[in-house]
């Protein structure tokens, strides 16, 4: 049995951490869980799984509670970047780490992917993309791959002409025509910026070059990465989607368990792939100039982004004022 912390248990992906939990009482005991405004929540999520540490909110405690002896995983389903300080403390007492939060690999990825081989840890991307690159590279080298794709499904905005994208709404934005989301990642889905950051992400945590990372719009989304290696081979992940199969192979890992989860029938199954349109979603370029600019450009694009989707959210800028306002923010001198 593994015993489980759970940072940020009432968002999306913590609550579906929980429900692949709730589902295999046998395997795994919440130890810890915490959350960031959702203190309702959380305490009937104490009352259910009554961890051993109780729930808090307080980071200085985090961090004391992820450095336990009897502590495995530290799931980090968080959103934002409070809680860096407490991802250390966990890697450099030796716990493997379930990762969900892109924002601290974007910001400090280099760091982090150093601390993690430095202490020899277990360090399993949820993200559906990065899970599935993850799972495509078991035993092989890194030297030889030759390019990674990450596949999007293009957003709610994918047909959308680009003149219409100035009469969106929020409320718009956030329809992702498949995943089941919060609102600040659906809106960065419906601009693509949350492509932007995935680009950044594989780039730390596979150790690649900018440009052996490709994004492709597969409206379907049925295959979440494919990773093509020096001699031509190209190797898919398919998968339903559904955030609790990488959440599942996340924690197992590297075991693998049979579960109920929804399975895909092929059969009839219609297959697209082509480029996204980068003059209504120009997240992409931004993503290749922050890294090729290198220092805190990357770290000023998530910020931008930040700040231009809770302004959007609010009903304060316009849809196509989102990625004036990012790239105003991240490339000023």
């Amino acid at each position: 049995m593994k015993n489980v912390v759970v940072l940020g248990s009432t968002g999306s992906i913590g609550k579906q951490v929980l429900e692949v939990i709730r589902g295999n009482p046998g395997d795994f005991k919440i130890a810890g869980l915490s959350a960031h405004k959702n203190v309702k929540l959380l305490q009937t999520q104490i009352e259910e799984f009554k961890p051993k540490y109780g729930g808090t909110t307080d980071r200085k405690v985090l961090e004391k509670l992820v450095e336990k002896k009897d502590i495995d995983i530290v799931v980090f389903a968080c959103s934002g970047t409070d809680l860096l300080h407490v991802l250390y403390k966990a890697i450099r007492a030796g716990k493997n780490i379930a990762m969900a939060n892109k924002e601290m690999i974007v910001e400090d990825g280099e760091k982090i992917i150093k601390e993690v081989k430095k202490n020899n840890v277990q360090f399993i991307p949820i993200d559906s993309e990065h899970s599935g690159i993850f799972q495509c590279i078991q035993g092989r080298k890194s030297s030889d791959i030759e390019k990674v794709i990450l596949t999007c499904s293009g957003g709610p905005f994918l047909k959308t002409p680009l003149n219409a994208l100035k009469n969106v709404t929020a409320k718009d934005a956030v329809k992702h025509p498949v995943w089941k989301m919060g609102k600040k990642i659906s809106i960065d889905s419906a601009t693509l910026m949350n492509k932007a950051l995935e680009i950044i992400e594989a780039k730390y945590l596979f150790d690649l070059k900018p440009e052996q990372i490709e994004v492709l719009i597969h409206p379907q989304c049925l295959v979440h990465a494919l990773v093509q290696f020096k001699d031509g081979n190209i190797i898919a992940h398919f998968g339903y989607p559904d955030m609790k199969i990488p959440i599942s192979y996340a924690l197992y890992y590297p075991y693998c368990k049979q579960n109920m989860l929804q399975r895909i029938d092929l059969a009839d199954k219609k297959l697209e792939f082509f480029s996204p349109d980068i003059k209504k979603f120009p997240s992409i370029q931004f993503a290749y100039k922050a890294l090729s600019l290198g220092g805190t450009y990357p770290k000023r694009l998530n910020r931008a982004n930040n700040k231009a989707v809770e302004l959007f959210l609010n009903d304060e800028i316009g849809y196509p004022d989102i990625f004036k306002l990012i790239a105003k923010e991240t490339f000023k001198k």
